[in-house]
Protein backbone atom coordinates (compact mmCIF):
# COMPACT_ATOMS: atom_id res chain seq x y z
CA UNK A 1 0.00 0.00 0.00
CA UNK A 2 1.66 3.58 -1.11
CA UNK A 3 2.33 5.93 1.44
CA UNK A 4 0.56 8.87 2.10
CA UNK A 5 2.06 12.51 2.60
CA UNK A 6 0.26 15.39 3.77
CA UNK A 7 2.19 18.65 3.96
CA UNK A 8 0.94 20.70 7.04
CA UNK A 9 1.30 24.55 7.64
CA UNK A 10 0.79 24.79 11.05
CA UNK A 11 -1.40 22.50 14.02
CA UNK A 12 -4.91 23.68 15.38
CA UNK A 13 -6.21 22.53 18.38
CA UNK A 14 -4.68 19.42 20.24
CA UNK A 15 -7.04 18.15 22.69
CA UNK A 16 -7.68 14.93 24.47
CA UNK A 17 -11.14 13.20 24.30
CA UNK A 18 -12.39 9.94 25.59
CA UNK A 19 -8.81 8.66 26.21
CA UNK A 20 -7.62 10.07 22.58
CA UNK A 21 -5.86 12.64 21.43
CA UNK A 22 -6.77 14.84 18.54
CA UNK A 23 -4.91 17.08 16.81
CA UNK A 24 -5.61 19.11 14.00
CA UNK A 25 -3.77 19.44 10.73
CA UNK A 26 -3.74 22.82 9.46
CA UNK A 27 -2.89 24.33 5.98
CA UNK A 28 -2.83 28.23 5.03
CA UNK A 29 -5.93 29.28 3.30
CA UNK A 30 -3.96 31.88 0.57
CA UNK A 31 -1.09 34.20 1.28
CA UNK A 32 -1.79 37.10 3.09
CA UNK A 33 -1.56 40.50 1.72
CA UNK A 34 0.44 43.50 3.58
CA UNK A 35 -0.39 44.04 7.04
CA UNK A 36 -3.08 41.04 7.07
CA UNK A 37 -3.04 37.87 9.09
CA UNK A 38 -2.39 34.93 7.87
CA UNK A 39 -5.78 32.66 7.73
CA UNK A 40 -5.55 28.72 7.99
CA UNK A 41 -7.69 26.19 7.70
CA UNK A 42 -8.03 22.39 8.81
CA UNK A 43 -7.67 19.68 6.44
CA UNK A 44 -6.85 16.83 8.47
CA UNK A 45 -7.18 15.47 11.85
CA UNK A 46 -4.47 13.33 13.81
CA UNK A 47 -6.27 10.56 16.09
CA UNK A 48 -4.22 8.49 17.99
CA UNK A 49 -4.20 6.75 21.78
CA UNK A 50 -2.74 8.30 24.49
CA UNK A 51 -0.26 5.95 24.44
CA UNK A 52 1.06 6.86 20.98
CA UNK A 53 0.16 10.69 21.71
CA UNK A 54 3.37 10.18 24.68
CA UNK A 55 5.46 8.32 22.34
CA UNK A 56 4.86 10.47 19.88
CA UNK A 57 6.10 13.60 21.92
CA UNK A 58 9.28 11.61 23.39
CA UNK A 59 10.66 10.89 19.59
CA UNK A 60 9.73 14.96 18.83
CA UNK A 61 11.68 15.74 22.30
CA UNK A 62 14.61 13.56 20.94
CA UNK A 63 14.74 14.92 17.33
CA UNK A 64 14.51 18.14 19.43
CA UNK A 65 17.42 17.56 21.57
CA UNK A 66 19.33 16.18 18.39
CA UNK A 67 19.01 19.71 16.36
CA UNK A 68 20.26 21.65 19.34
CA UNK A 69 23.12 19.71 19.93
CA UNK A 70 24.53 20.19 16.01
CA UNK A 71 23.37 23.89 16.33
CA UNK A 72 20.26 23.78 14.32
CA UNK A 73 17.92 25.20 17.03
CA UNK A 74 18.24 26.44 20.22
CA UNK A 75 16.05 27.29 23.37
CA UNK A 76 14.09 30.67 23.38
CA UNK A 77 15.32 32.82 25.71
CA UNK A 78 19.13 32.39 25.38
CA UNK A 79 21.48 35.18 24.04
CA UNK A 80 23.82 32.57 21.14
CA UNK A 81 22.61 33.95 17.73
CA UNK A 82 20.42 32.03 15.29
CA UNK A 83 22.27 29.63 13.54
CA UNK A 84 22.47 30.77 10.06
CA UNK A 85 20.53 27.94 7.83
CA UNK A 86 21.58 27.24 4.18
CA UNK A 87 19.66 24.93 1.30
CA UNK A 88 17.69 22.33 3.24
CA UNK A 89 19.71 19.09 4.25
CA UNK A 90 18.62 16.00 4.41
CA UNK A 91 19.51 14.77 7.41
CA UNK A 92 18.33 11.35 8.88
CA UNK A 93 17.74 11.57 12.49
CA UNK A 94 17.56 8.54 14.50
CA UNK A 95 15.18 8.11 17.65
CA UNK A 96 15.46 5.87 20.51
CA UNK A 97 12.04 4.50 19.55
CA UNK A 98 13.71 3.66 15.53
CA UNK A 99 16.20 2.22 17.22
CA UNK A 100 14.03 -0.40 19.45
CA UNK A 101 12.08 -1.26 16.24
CA UNK A 102 15.01 -1.97 14.31
CA UNK A 103 16.36 -4.47 16.69
CA UNK A 104 13.27 -6.23 17.09
CA UNK A 105 12.68 -6.78 14.13
CA UNK A 106 16.35 -8.35 13.62
CA UNK A 107 15.07 -10.83 16.06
Amino acid sequence: MPMHETFVDGLGNVAIQAALARIELTQLKSLPKDGQTPSFEVTSRLVMSIDTFLKMHQSFSEVIRQMEAKGLVRKAGTDAPAPALSAPQSTKVVTKAATKAKTAKRR
